[in-house]
């Protein structure tokens, strides 16, 4: 651990401490990227950090030790972590916004993640690939499921399954399920990539675990706004739209990825000598504007990420429901910012010089992150944007759909 973030003053509910904690990591998180790219996974080491820095409570609720910041504020440390080392970044960003999730369970679901240990950790993998059914008191879950960011670090899993008509005619429902982790097991083999390599984003198997009730979350509770979490988490930070928090959960990282690239491009290309002409790359035209173009898209996407985020806190602190049409622009400046960020570093690699593509240029390793974040559902840029337009042109939100996750 740098001896600056042992002087710095940790979990601490106040923004701008926090951040400074979170700043004061970033050199060695920096140092370690190219080994949390070989290793598949982020070290325990460096998950230690980010806890001691309370990137982990960040939206955990206060009541288990957490420090309820703004959304907004999240966000800035995730994005600025994610600038250091693409995957460790998107492991704090999806990890870290796992309170959010179960702060909506119901209060004695809490209670089993936290009471013993508010440090404790839960993954995810919400789409729908293993099966469940009813019983007496709950479900019984099984299956496998991918793609758990993050994994090897957590007690908790949060599975997506879809529940079958229950013949009330209600029809098929998701539910999230939250499932500890003596009844999951983690396949170590399932993770060989070339892109987000070191958030070890691993399958989980279930043979057949008990998931009582209350340990569940269904869609029709948040399209309701019946989340049972919300008895105890009433403040501003848990009235927050479920289908923007989570998109900015994957947008973050891309935004800092992108960042921390174009850092790497101007001190790459400030001195780096052109076999074209034998003069300096900075001297180039086509550089300048290429770095000109992408310093614009990533500075637009995160001065959008923090107006935004600004704007959805101070609405709900009013006791303001966020209006539809931005929910939809939300979503769609996830989406916009993960794909224009990508294409931003693509299109500054393409007069980097050759030695981008040595294996351990931290640049291409940033590019290829972004590659594996552009491949996300939350950067499907056609179908946001068509709700986006269709809710400017005064199209009402699409009708609910209780077997689907996302509620918009």
């Amino acid at each position: 651990m740098s001896a600056s973030f042992q002087a710095v003053q940790r979990l601490s509910a106040d923004p701008d401490t926090f951040l400074r904690n979170v700043d004061a990591l970033l050199p060695a998180i920096r140092d370690r990227a190219a080994e949390v790219e070989r290793s598949g996974m982020v070290s325990r080491e460096v998950i230690g950090w980010l806890t001691e820095a309370g990137m982990f409570r960040a939206v955990q609720p206060r009541q288990w030790g957490g420090l309820e910041l703004d959304a907004g504020i999240f966000f800035e440390a995730a994005l600025r972590v994610a600038s250091a080392c693409g995957s460790t970044g998107w492991v704090a960003s999806v990890v870290g916004i796992h309170p959010w999730h179960i702060a909506m369970f119901h209060p004695q679901a809490q209670s089993d993640v936290w009471s013993a240990d508010s440090d404790t950790l839960a993954s995810t993998s919400y789409a729908p690939t293993g099966q469940v059914r009813r019983v007496p008191g709950g479900f019984r879950l099984s299956g496998r499921w991918g793609f758990s960011s993050g994994v090897d670090h957590c007690n908790w899993v949060i599975l997506g399954a879809v529940v079958p008509d229950d013949d009330d005619g209600l029809g098929p429902e998701f539910r999230s399920f939250l499932v500890p982790r003596g009844d999951f097991a983690v396949d170590p083999e399932s993770w060989r990539v070339t892109g987000l390599a070191g958030t070890g984003s691993k399958d989980v198997t279930v043979a057949d675990a008990f998931v009582p009730d209350y340990r569940t979350h269904s869609s029709t509770q948040v399209y309701e706004h019946a989340d049972p979490g919300r008895l105890v988490n009433d403040r501003p930070l848990y009235r927050l739209p479920w289908s923007c928090v989570f998109p900015y959960a994957i947008a973050t990282p891309a935004i800092g990825a992108a960042t921390g690239a174009v850092t790497l491009f101007i001190e790459n290309n400030r001195h780096r000598v052109s076999v074209a002409g034998n003069r300096t790359a900075s001297a180039g035209a086509d550089l300048h504007l290429r770095l000109a173009e992408s310093l614009t898209e990533i500075e637009a996407a995160h001065t959008r990420l923090t107006l935004t985020w600004q704007d959805f806190q101070a609405r709900v602190t009013r006791g303001e429901e966020i209006p539809y049409v931005l929910r939809a622009r939300c979503r769609y400046d996830g989406a916009h910012a993960i794909a224009h960020c990508a294409g931003a570093v693509f299109r500054m690699l393409e007069v980097n010089g050759g030695r981008t593509m040595n294996a351990g240029e931290m640049f291409q390793r940033m590019f290829r992150d972004l590659l594996a974040m552009r491949n996300h559902i939350s950067g499907t840029v056609d179908v946001n944007a068509s709700t986006y337009a269709l809710a400017q042109l005064g199209a009402p939100p699409p009708q609910f759909n209780r077997a689907q996750r996302v509620v918009v």
